[in-house]
């Protein structure tokens, strides 16, 4: 099911993600205007590993979780959080699967939209995509502290 959210409650959403920190108020409701939501009921498949699609999605309300393809979970998030920052990126097929939690509504803004909008103000482009690679490296520095590898000491 497709409804049409209002702009003033997935603006203030957006105000708050990470992924359109530094923009103004006026570019985050041009972005939220783009937006349809979809629901889901728990144990629907949001996104799955491999499936192509690049639209950027925000949980609304509801719990998700990320499976690897194995079916190990990578992590669980709620509103507030992005799904497809990735692909948004490398336009690549989806980089997990996605299922709901419980009963979730996530708004989804098509990155063809959101791509048209960021060739209209390069510096809005520039903005987003510095905020989601500094996340994605956050990710990458956490996961690098976590792994197994042998860990080497520092030259002087």
């Amino acid at each position: 099911m497709t409804l049409l959210l209002t702009e003033p409650d997935l603006a203030r959403t957006l105000r708050y993600n990470y992924v359109f920190r530094g923009l103004s108020s006026d570019v985050i409701a041009g972005i939220a205007a783009l937006a349809t939501t979809r629901d889901y009921r728990g144990g629907d498949v949001i996104v799955r590993q491999f499936d192509e699609g690049s639209d950027l999605l925000i949980i609304l309300e509801g719990a998700a979780r990320i499976k690897s393809l194995d079916g190990e979970t990578i992590a669980e998030f709620g509103p507030g959080s992005i799904v497809g920052e990735m692909a948004l990126i490398d336009d690549e097929p989806r980089s997990a699967t996605v299922t709901a939690m419980h009963d979730v509504r996530v708004a989804v803004i098509p990155s063809k939209g959101l791509h048209a909008f960021m060739d209209m103000d390069p510096e809005v482009g520039k903005t987003i995509m510095t905020n989601i690679a500094r996340v994605l490296c956050r990710r990458m520095r956490s996961m690098n502290a976590t792994s197994h590898a042998p860990q080497h000491r520092r030259l002087r």
